[in-house]
């Protein structure tokens, strides 16, 4: 092959490899942005404080930076809108919704996403249709995860006079796992949102006794409302 054939298809080749390695660095940067972020947003919840105005805006700002470079990462799109979710400002609602509804696009299987959109949701008031297919879908896909029993209980519950009965069979599935766990814990969930009566039902079910100060209540007619 002469000189001008062979640089006409190496240097498009030399070209793409250059690129790549480009995209790759990029990447493995945000990447890195990701992990100091979610490390920092980790800290938070275990000591459950809320972080200063600079902390948060600097990892608001380092998971923008993230999803502008790699926007087809469901984790990105996730951490970015439990930041904007938690933050408490009306403004970022929205937003936070938007980066869940993409973090399930790109993910649909995650239980934990789906609960955040179920939570959001119920947070500013809406606890229509979108909210009740998100509680359903994170009970179908999480039966077994703890935080996703606590959140599908708990706000299942909270709606149960207006849910649909394919979301209160959802519901019920989840608190009868999560009796299963921890019966004190939904106990207090059930009793906490009103409906001791959907938990009391299902503790003949149980494998051990829980304390008898359920079973009283549990005929009692706050169970039976």
């Amino acid at each position: 092959m002469n000189t001008p054939a062979r640089l006409a298809v190496t240097l498009p080749a030399v070209a793409a490899l250059g690129w790549l390695a480009f995209a790759a660095a990029r990447a493995g940067a945000a990447d890195a942005i990701v992990y100091d972020a979610s490390r920092e947003m980790g800290t938070w919840a275990a000591s459950h404080a809320q972080p200063g105005e600079q902390t948060w805006s600097w990892v608001h700002e380092s998971l923008e930076r993230a999803v502008a470079v790699i926007p087809e990462s469901p984790t990105v799109h996730e951490l970015l809108g439990d930041l904007e979710a938690r933050s408490g400002r009306p403004e970022y609602a929205e937003k936070a919704l938007v980066h869940f509804t993409r973090a399930v696009e790109l993910r649909p299987t995650s239980p934990y996403t789906w609960a955040d959109i179920a939570d959001l949701k119920y947070r500013i008031g809406d606890t229509g249709a979108v909210f009740e297919r998100a509680l359903v879908r994170s009970a179908e896909l999480g039966p077994a995860e703890p935080e996703v029993q606590q959140t599908v209980a708990d706000l299942g519950l909270a709606v149960w006079k207006e849910a649909a009965p394919e979301t209160r069979a959802a519901v019920e599935e989840m608190v009868a796992a999560g009796l299963w766990r921890n019966p004190m814990e939904m106990l207090q969930i059930a009793r906490r949102r009103g409906r001791l009566d959907v938990a009391c039902r299902h503790l003949p079910d149980l494998p051990r006794q829980v304390d008898p100060k359920w079973s009283q209540l549990c005929q009692s007619t706050e169970a039976t409302s």
